[in-house]
């Protein structure tokens, strides 16, 4: 397993910062924080998410969606807002007098708001997607196999891909609705469907209808860390409010033997994105397919901006070797994956070297 941290991701990590916002002399009320990034060390400017500061806003929530609004001024919130920003400890001090290392406890006059954007400028639980759109993004299907649900991609007129969970049984029948028209469904059953025991959760559907007019997403053959990306997916509420596409970056590039076995992106992944595709937003590349996003299993938090998706190099060599010549022993592969791919599905660290008997 290996991974590249160029500069960019270095200089990354010391631009990054914690903003939290609470009421002066009054830790009852708690605090409200999000992640930031140090614009300006002199002066000390710092960009964040504006919902954090909706709490605060003297004339209410009600100011954002005020028609005409575009921004709010600095002093539209209280005075006993109080900002506190926490940054790496091994960064330079970007606000205030606080000490390297040491959190950096503002006052709106040190370090006062430059404007406030109402939440319609970008949400993290990504925009609908509304015609035309970009082209890739019609690639997204919403799959329903019985009760379950969940997106996919369109790979060929007549192939589809998705995750296991969402379509677990070969030979099941499955409904497949495209994006355009919202009334079109195309039926469809699974071929082949991995084992749960393999590392890769990937299903593929057989339509028995060509999908018309959908761009065929390209798949690529590069990845980048750091490059801007974008999920389409159906979560959430599924076909009630039609697709969504959330933003973000590649963040990580996770390989083994030098080859891409994961992607990892801070795009909001949320339950019904399982299957849906991975774009490069520059370029419109199809980079992989959203298999999971991250759960604590000791309170049941979701994390949506940390997510995981099975790179579409993995996949591509076996899709066209069945889509040319219906040959499924490609596909079988990856129920066979080596150890050291699993354990990286398995977020664990692969052992230094094979552990050898004391006798």
């Amino acid at each position: 397993m290996g991974r590249q941290w160029g500069p960019a991701m270095k200089v990354a990590e010391q631009a990054g910062c914690v903003v939290s916002a609470s009421r002066a002399g009054q830790p009852e009320a708690g605090s409200w924080s999000c992640s930031g990034v140090i614009l300006s060390r002199s002066p000390g400017l710092v960009l964040c998410h504006g919902g954090i500061f909706t709490p605060f806003l003297r004339a209410g929530s009600g100011t954002l969606t005020a028609a005409g609004v575009a921004f709010l001024p600095g002093d539209s919130c209280n005075d006993d807002l109080r900002l506190h920003v926490q940054w790496s400890p091994t960064a330079p001090s970007p606000v205030g007098r606080a000490e390297r290392g040491r959190p950096g406890l503002c006052t709106p006059h040190a370090a006062s708001l430059a404007a406030l954007l109402p939440p319609e400028v970008g949400s993290p639980w990504g925009l609908p997607l509304r015609d035309p759109g970009p082209p890739w993004a019609a690639a997204a299907v919403l799959v329903e196999c019985g009760t379950v649900w969940g997106s996919g991609v369109v790979v060929a007129p007549r192939l589809v891909v998705t995750c296991r969970h969402v379509a677990p049984r070969e030979t099941a029948r499955v409904l497949v609705r495209p994006t355009t028209p919202k009334s079109a469904k195309i039926w469809g059953h699974v071929v082949f469907a991995t084992q749960e025991t393999s590392p890769y959760d990937i299903a593929v559907v057989s339509l028995e209808e060509e999908l018309e007019g959908v761009h065929m997403p390209v798949p690529t053959k590069h990845f980048h860390e750091g490059e801007a990306v974008s999920v389409v997916g159906f979560g959430v509420f599924g076909q009630v409010c039609g697709p969504s596409v959330t933003s973000g970056i590649l963040s990580a590039v996770v390989q083994v033997d030098d080859t891409p076995v994961m992607l990892q992106t801070t795009c909001a992944v949320h339950g019904g994105s399982s299957g849906g595709p991975l774009f490069s937003t520059c370029s419109g590349d199809l980079l992989g397919i959203v298999a999971s996003n991250t759960r604590d299993n000791n309170t049941g938090a979701t994390y949506p901006h940390l997510n995981f998706s099975i790179p579409i190099t993995v996949l591509q060599p076996a899709l066209q070797r069945y889509s040319q010549v219906g040959d499924l022993g490609g596909l079988r592969e990856l129920d066979h994956a080596a150890e050291p791919v699993r354990v990286v599905w398995r977020l664990q660290r692969p052992l230094a070297k094979a552990p050898r008997s004391k006798l």
